[in-house]
């Protein structure tokens, strides 16, 4: 930007950036995003922050001027605020327009709350005229309670009265970020006004996305990504976007189509999150008691039991059986499945008898032989519970006896057979 009618190198489209300070929340300035227009964006400002060119002072569209058309920039905070003004041209070539040491206008930086400030001023010795290159370009209003040392963004050069720099609308971006970093959130914002310099393009560069919802300051995800809090005003590229907000335990969401130059509403009303699941439990055999984190709950098979969202140990008890623990996970608005095989507790049978080789039967089912010379069987792994024990040998009586197998225990039986 030049004085006394000189070109003036920058194009706009005002974004009004509107939010409130959450009251409740930590939100400092560490949370800066830069947005896919390379834009700086505070997602959780303490004030407002408008700026708009003249052909479009609503702030809601993208405006094209000619080369060679005049044009006026306004910006008007909320609060007491320090504004610095940058114009990035479509080529990255970067013009501060405040301050400038132009005149005391433009080397006063400090705005009062409410005021609108607009370059050049009336009966200014000078204007801003639009030049070359066409294309989309912008210009960023920051808003400070404090100053900040912005001569990585733009430096005067010689007998400049307009600080410039050529590093580009990216790097720009960057280095903003890492300025106004260190200022808490509710100390900063920041605004930016777009325009076309000559031939508008048949599709443009970005479109806005508007988010508000009940209840406000939700947290807005674009993409799973987070761009800030509603309300929101935020620029991307045309196409389909999953929008949602999370706010108080509730969310919703909604696909939403960006287009080219456009700013698309969204207005989302947030439902409770669902936070509950059930989980039923199963067992082989059945008849256990079930326990959840020491709770107890009922005996198998049980009906569905409703649970918080997490992850749970159940615990299947049953006498004679080895207690089984099954970890599971409860998952929203779902029925979960826990069930457990348990395994029987065990005692040993020692058989001591009185003829080697005899076939001996537990409950019917052979077990083995009595071994010659000690005379012992040992079985092993007998569920707790009454069995019937056989001895059975050629020329000798068959000898039936009744034991108990306690589990964790050797039960002790002598048997002595008679010949016939």
């Amino acid at each position: 930007m030049l004085r006394n009618r000189s070109p003036m190198r920058a194009a706009w489209m005002a974004v009004m950036v509107t939010a409130t300070l959450f009251t409740g929340g930590t939100a400092l300035a560490q949370d800066v995003i830069i947005s896919p227009r390379s834009i700086v964006v505070n997602p959780l400002p303490g004030f407002d922050l408008q700026v708009w060119v003249d052909k479009d002072p609503s702030g809601r569209d993208a405006p094209t001027y000619n080369v060679g058309d005049s044009i006026r920039i306004s910006v008007r905070p909320a609060a007491d605020a320090y504004v610095y003004l940058f114009s990035i041209a479509a080529d990255g070539e970067v013009v501060q327009v405040l301050p400038n040491r132009f005149d005391a206008a433009g080397g006063d930086n400090f705005v009062r709350a409410n005021t609108t400030r607009t370059f050049p001023p009336s009966g200014a010795r000078y204007a801003f005229n639009v030049a070359p290159p066409n294309g989309l370009a912008k210009v960023i209003a920051v808003a400070s309670r404090r100053q900040l040392d912005v001569s990585a963004l733009a430096g005067f050069r010689s007998e400049q009265d307009f600080a410039t720099s050529s590093i580009g609308e990216d790097a720009f971006a960057r280095a903003l970020r890492i300025i106004v970093t260190p200022v808490p959130s509710a100390d900063w914002v920041s605004a930016t006004a777009l325009y076309y310099v000559g031939t508008r393009p048949s599709v443009g560069a970005y479109g806005t996305l508007q988010v508000d919802s009940e209840p406000r300051r939700g947290e807005v995800y674009v993409d799973r990504t987070f761009v800030g809090y509603t309300p929101l005003s935020y620029g991307l590229r045309p196409g389909l976007y999953d929008v949602e907000v999370v706010a108080a335990g509730a969310r919703a969401s909604e696909r939403v189509q960006i287009r080219p130059d456009r700013t698309t509403e969204v207005f989302l009303s947030l439902r409770p999150v669902v936070r509950e699941g059930t989980a039923t439990f199963t067992s082989s055999p059945s008849g256990a008691d079930v326990y959840v984190d020491g709770r107890y709950l009922g005996t198998t098979n049980t009906g569905r039991v409703t649970f918080d969202v997490g992850s749970y140990q159940a615990e299947f008890r049953r006498e004679g059986y080895v207690v089984e623990r099954v970890r599971f996970d409860v998952r929203a608005n779902a029925d979960t499945r826990v069930s457990a095989t348990l395994r029987a507790l065990t005692g040993t049978l020692e058989i001591q008898a009185n003829v080697g080789g005899a076939r001996a039967f537990v409950n019917g089912r052979e077990v083995g032989l009595v071994a010659s010379g000690t005379g012992r069987l040992t079985v092993r792994d007998l569920a707790e519970g009454t069995y019937e024990v056989t001895l059975v040998a050629q020329g000798y009586r068959t000898v039936v006896q009744e034991v108990r197998i306690r589990a964790g225990q050797t039960t002790n039986v002598t048997l002595r057979q008679t010949r016939f």
